[in-house]
């Protein structure tokens, strides 16, 4: 069951478009209608500078390696994975 929620969590805290929302909040503004139209920290830092762009690019990183280290702690290493050491 926790790994369940587990991967629930993370799978949300994976989804969540982090250049889409900076953008909207500190611009009001949509970064899809602007630069590549891709949602991703390379169009904001591109398009806003690095003021957004270098928060964009952190908190897409975070997204990706807090849940995952999250899910170690809380669950351990899988057993049936690979052993080091």
């Amino acid at each position: 069951m926790l790994t369940a929620i587990l991967v629930a969590i993370g799978y949300v805290c994976g989804s969540m478009p982090w250049g889409y929302w900076l953008v909207r909040i500190f611009h009001g503004q949509d970064i899809r209608a602007q630069g590549s139209g891709n949602i991703g920290a390379t169009n904001v830092w591109r398009v806003y500078g690095r003021r957004l762009g270098i928060p964009a690019v952190f908190l897409d990183t975070l997204k990706g390696f807090a849940p995952a280290l999250a899910a170690t702690k809380l669950a351990g290493p899988d057993p049936g994975g690979p052993h080091i050491g």
